[in-house]
């Protein structure tokens, strides 16, 4: 009851009950009996399907310049929504660690990364909506497509030196990075002068 947050609806309590057993013994149990809370459903059914946006920028305390009108505020909360989306999007293909963000400059860093990794999203979209690539039909398709392109250590047992190798990439990944105009990143040349082989 406290998951679905309707303890303040309804009042119970367990009564005790004999029930009769199938050979004949009596079964001791409970019931549960409950009572709706009729005065608290009448309030909350005043505000039910409403939400409220509260905000620190008024009048008062503002320059008109930061002062939203409530279409505006509405708007910029959305558009939060769609920012920390977007960050969700990028941190599962980054492998972020948990962000517990406690300081000014913490929340500061966080929201940075956040409308990098939005932009990031945006930037991406409107690319495939110019150039279709074949099996990459979202941002996060994307994304799964290209963290499997990945860079291999590579060494004899007992040799403390490592071979960097970069698996062979496909031609969706290569479609991706020709798309963004970064395909000398697959490149020989490239691989080479950051110490990394071709498979």
């Amino acid at each position: 009851m406290n998951k679905f947050k309707v303890n303040q609806f309804l009042s119970y309590h367990l009564e005790s009950a004999v029930l009769p057993g199938n050979s004949g013994s009596e079964v001791q149990t409970f019931d549960l009996v409950y009572e709706k809370n009729t005065e608290a459903i009448k309030k909350a059914m005043l505000t039910d399907g409403i939400w409220m946006l509260v905000t620190n920028i008024c009048e008062t305390t503002e320059p008109k310049e930061y002062r939203l009108n409530p279409r505006e505020l509405i708007k910029a909360y959305r558009d939060k929504n769609r920012v920390e989306e977007g960050f969700k999007e990028v941190k599962s293909f980054l492998k972020f660690q948990p962000t517990f963000v406690y300081t000014k400059e913490h929340v500061r860093a966080h929201y940075t990364i956040c409308i990098l990794s939005y932009l990031l999203d945006v930037t991406i979209t409107n690319k495939l909506r110019e150039n279709r690539i074949e099996s990459v039909s979202s941002v996060n398709k994307m994304y799964r497509i290209l963290e499997r392109c990945e860079i291999g250590k590579l060494g004899l047992k007992g040799d403390k030196s490592r071979i960097l190798k970069l698996t062979t990439m496909t031609n969706a990944q290569k479609n991706i990075l020709e798309m963004f105009n970064c395909k000398y990143l697959g490149m020989n040349s490239h691989l080479k002068s950051i110490g990394v082989k071709r498979m």
